[in-house]
């Protein structure tokens, strides 16, 4: 099993999620984040507008699945082609899962 980690812009969170639904992925979990990277920080107002300046933190979503080895590449391939299509920026990572046990029936494995 593989755990995937999606860093987005908020506005991509349904996107995703479209994607996970066509491919039948059973659970998915997202964060409200803040993070810094490449991508630039726009100029926002603070106070009564009479102040501006630069967020060094982006608001962003972080997107957590776990699916089986077989769904990885394919599930990859397709949110990053349509997030591309879109000019949205992100990250994707994939970490090894080596145990998953359901808390309720002790069952293990996928």
């Amino acid at each position: 099993m593989k755990e995937i980690q999606i860093f987005v812009p908020d506005q991509a969170l349904k996107d995703v999620n479209d994607i996970l639904k066509e491919s039948q992925v059973g659970g998915m979990s997202h964060y409200r984040i803040h993070g810094r990277g490449s991508s630039k920080s726009e100029e926002v107002a603070v106070g009564l507008g009479t102040m501006r300046y630069t967020p060094e933190y982006n608001p962003r979503t972080k997107i957590e699945v776990v699916v089986s080895d077989d769904q990885v590449d394919s599930l990859i391939y397709k949110i990053a082609n349509k997030l591309r299509a879109s000019d949205i920026v992100g990250k994707i990572f994939v970490l090894d899962v080596p145990i998953a046990l359901d808390i309720r029936s002790n069952k293990t494995g996928e």
